[in-house]
C-alpha cells in the first residue's frame, strides 16, 4: 500500500516519490543507478525533459538513487519543485507516465549508453585525486566490506542491458513500494 505525507510550509509546492530499493550489495546495485541516471540526471535526463521543457510544470527535477545512503536498503527519491501555476497533481502525473515508460518501453541502445558512459566518466574522475581516491576507497570497504568491489564497477556499469532496466523498474515502480511526499505551500491565516 502507498504511503503518502504532506506537509504546509511556506515554500513553493515540491512533490517526491521514494521507492525502496536494496543495498550497494545487492547484485541489481548498478541497475539502480543507472535508472536513476536516466530518470534525473541532468537536463539529458527523462524527468527533466519531460517536466521542465515539454511540459513546463516544474522548474526542476531531480532525484537520486540510494537516499539517504548505500549501505543499508534504501530509496530511490524522484522529486521536482512544481511550476507557478501548475499543481502536484500535474507534476506526480508526468512522472508516473515516465515510470510506465521505463517498465513497459526498453530503453534505446543509445540512451543507455550515453547514461554507461557520464557513470563510468564519474567514477574514473572522482579516482583522479588522491582525496578523492581516498574517499571512494574508504567508502567502498566500510558500505559493501572489500575497497576492492570499487575496481568492479566498470565491469558492472558496462553490463546494464535495456533487458535489466526494464526488470528492475517493473520489481521497483509499484505502489505498494512507494511513499509519496508533498510540500505545499502554507495558507495563510
Amino acid at each position: 500500500e502507498t504511503r503518502e505525507v504532506t506537509l504546509r510550509l511556506p515554500s513553493q509546492p515540491w512533490y517526491l516519490e521514494g521507492y525502496h530499493r536494496p543495498a550497494i550489495n545487492h547484485p541489481d546495485h548498478v541497475i539502480y543507478e543507472i535508472i536513476g541516471r536516466l530518470l534525473s540526471e541532468g537536463r539529458t535526463s527523462r524527468l527533466y525533459k519531460s517536466l521542465v521543457e515539454e511540459k513546463q510544470i516544474a522548474l526542476s527535477a531531480q532525484g537520486f538513487s540510494g537516499f539517504p545512503g548505500a549501505k543499508y536498503p534504501n530509496l530511490m527519491l524522484l522529486y521536482a519543485l512544481t511550476a507557478p501555476g501548475h499543481t502536484v497533481e500535474e507534476v506526480a502525473t508526468v512522472l508516473d507516465n515516465e515510470l510506465e515508460r521505463l517498465k513497459q518501453e526498453p530503453v534505446s541502445e543509445q540512451e543507455l549508453e550515453r547514461v554507461k558512459t557520464q557513470a563510468r566518466a564519474e567514477l574514473l574522475r572522482s579516482l583522479d585525486s588522491n582525496m578523492g581516491m581516498a574517499r571512494y576507497l574508504t567508502s567502498y570497504e566500510v558500505r559493501t566490506g572489500s575497497w576492492r568491489n570499487l575496481f568492479k564497477e566498470l565491469d558492472k556499469i558496462a553490463a546494464v542491458t535495456p533487458a535489466d532496466i526494464q526488470r528492475v523498474a517493473k520489481a521497483t515502480f509499484r505502489p505498494q513500494n512507494l511513499t509519496i511526499g508533498r510540500l505545499l505551500p502554507k495558507e495563510e491565516d
